[in-house]
């Protein structure tokens, strides 16, 4: 049987051995951003960074498909492919070495004398604290800056990510919340083999691999929302660099102008049907909380986003649609800035008529952008979601996101035998004896629910903690009731509203918004008051 490919040189050449080290020091490339941008003459243009993105993680091996004829880079040898569906197999490997930061404050750029403190006050109790600069500083063509860095201090690195956790619960106090990132610091080795149209390759191709040609790259069964409840075919425009991660998984990275990047974001994360000024509304949030991310969570890994909506939804080249495109096109150069930095302009689906404080459903301080709000249509309405929740979500006010029918108010019925299945998933607390709502953010949102069980009782904090406590709830803006009430009750029956974690732009909002006429600055107005529209071009 003839070779699915052949070698079309395997001599070392200069172009490929840079990209070959710019892989295996893939993971030190943002933070070389960061340091360069140190200064105000260093900053980077907006129209020139790229979004490193993570399209997916693979188990053992994948499937890509070509339409037209590609190359495979392996080491300084390039192979060509033809037109066909191929699959990588890992054979062997060794998974990308981290270790495990514990952090325990943020600072802004302009914080430097509280920053020293904390570092001395760490210091003093034995600890080698470090500093390390997340998200980026910009320049606009007006010549103003925006600065979205921030520096996180590291008082430990630990080899296990155990032994983080177990340094995180001993420093927790009332004023320190520590938090843990992994840090990879040497990549991991792999060899894969390969099946093409033509056949078994007989050699093994050594990480970290270049797949390039002439049209788009189809991925089978990428994992395709943050529930990872379902999975498709991606198409996504090449080079793409193909890997091994810390748990010996096969990672797939591509690097993507941030415009570009929009055109797979916006009609994932918004329907192209809805009205164009919607649209519009979500390319210019998606693009402002893009620049106020890169270089951000991610960093230490070594790219900037997944495709998942815990960062947003991205559904590759074959999801580009000329509506989407439009909206795009007809904001190009525009992003919002808050406090001098792009603004982390978030959004969800539908906030059920109220949205919610940026710290109900996250940790970190209040970001007096992302405060909550009434979304209602008419305000001064005597139903808030604080004062009276059942009221609240048993009724059905005017609001901007009530279009959306399956999500604005829904009710779920659960056995006690359902729910303490799905509640002893991660908390081992035997049969479910009650349920305590905690403190509420200003949509309703729980921030924290209790637990009593047979076996143990149990605090659930944050949001999405709890929606997934639950089954995978749409929304925290719930209540919770006993059915019938008493101390053995056989049903639990749950109330709730919205879709998302509420904070910032209401996608189904935006929607009735546009329908009524307004456009896409009034929509973003709404959502995020204070903001500012830039130039960046």
């Amino acid at each position: 049987m003839s070779s699915p490919l052949c070698i079309v040189s395997n001599k070392p050449y200069k172009k490929r051995s840079v990209s070959v080290l710019r892989a295996v020091f893939a993971f030190f490339a943002l933070s070389c951003l960061a340091m360069l941008c140190s200064s105000a003459e260093e900053a980077v243009n907006p129209l020139e960074v790229k979004a490193r993105i993570r399209y997916a993680e693979m188990k053992e091996k994948f499937t890509f498909r070509l339409q037209e004829k590609g190359t495979l880079e392996s080491g300084d040898t390039l192979y060509s492919l033809a037109p066909g569906a191929y699959t990588l197999t890992l054979e062997k490997g060794r998974g990308a070495t981290q270790h495990y930061h514990v952090f325990t404050r943020t600072f802004a750029p302009a914080e430097v004398q509280e920053k020293e403190a904390c570092l001395r006050e760490w210091q003093e109790k034995k600890f080698t604290p470090q500093v390390i600069t997340f998200g980026l500083l910009y320049r606009l063509p007006s010549g103003r800056t925006l600065d979205n860095r921030r520096h996180w201090v590291s008082v430990a690195r630990c080899k296990e990510e155990s032994e983080a956790k177990a340094l995180a619960d001993r420093l927790k106090t009332g004023s320190v919340a520590p938090w843990i990132r992994p840090e990879r610091i040497a990549p991991g080795t792999a060899s894969f083999s390969l099946q093409g149209p033509r056949g078994k390759a007989s050699s093994l191709f050594a990480a970290p691999l270049f797949l390039d040609c002439e049209g788009v790259v189809e991925i089978v069964d990428v994992s395709g929302t943050f529930w990872k409840e379902k999975k498709r075919n991606c198409l996504y425009a090449p080079p793409l660099e193909i890997g091994i991660g810390a748990e010996d998984t096969i990672e797939i990275f591509g690097t993507l102008p941030v415009e570009e990047y929009l055109r797979g974001v916006v009609p994932a994360e918004m329907p192209v049907q809805w009205p164009l000024e919607a649209l519009k509304a979500q390319a210019l949030v998606a693009r402002s909380e893009i620049y106020a991310s890169l270089a951000g969570k991610y960093k230490l890994q070594g790219f900037d986003f997944t495709t998942l909506e815990s960062c947003r939804a991205y559904w590759g080249a074959g999801e580009f649609h000329p509506s989407s495109d439009r909206a795009i096109r007809e904001t190009a150069g525009e992003a919002l800035s808050f406090d001098n930095r792009f603004a982390v302009a978030v959004f969800s689906s539908c906030c059920g008529g109220w949205t919610e404080n940026n710290d109900t459903v996250w940790s970190g301080p209040p970001d007096r952008l992302l405060r909550g709000g009434s979304d209602l249509r008419e305000n001064g309405g005597s139903v808030t979601p604080a004062k009276n929740m059942l009221q609240w979500l048993q009724s059905a006010p005017r609001a901007w996101c009530e279009g959306d029918q399956q999500s604005f108010r829904w009710q779920r019925r659960f056995s006690t035998d359902e729910l303490s299945a799905l509640i002893n998933k991660k908390y081992k607390v035997g049969t479910v004896l009650s349920v305590t709502e905690g403190v509420r953010g200003v949509s309703g949102r729980l921030k924290s629910v209790t637990i009593v069980g047979t076996l143990s009782t149990v605090t659930i904090e944050r949001e999405l903690a709890i929606r997934q406590a639950f089954g995978g709830l749409p929304s925290a803006m719930i209540i919770i009731k006993a059915d019938p009430p008493g101390k053995t009750p056989a049903h639990w029956k749950v109330y709730g509203g919205g879709r998302g974690h509420g904070v910032g732009l209401c996608q189904h909002g935006a929607r009735g918004m546009a329908a009524a006429g307004l456009d896409y600055r009034d929509i973003v107005a709404h959502y995020f008051s204070g903001a500012v529209i830039e130039r960046t071009r």
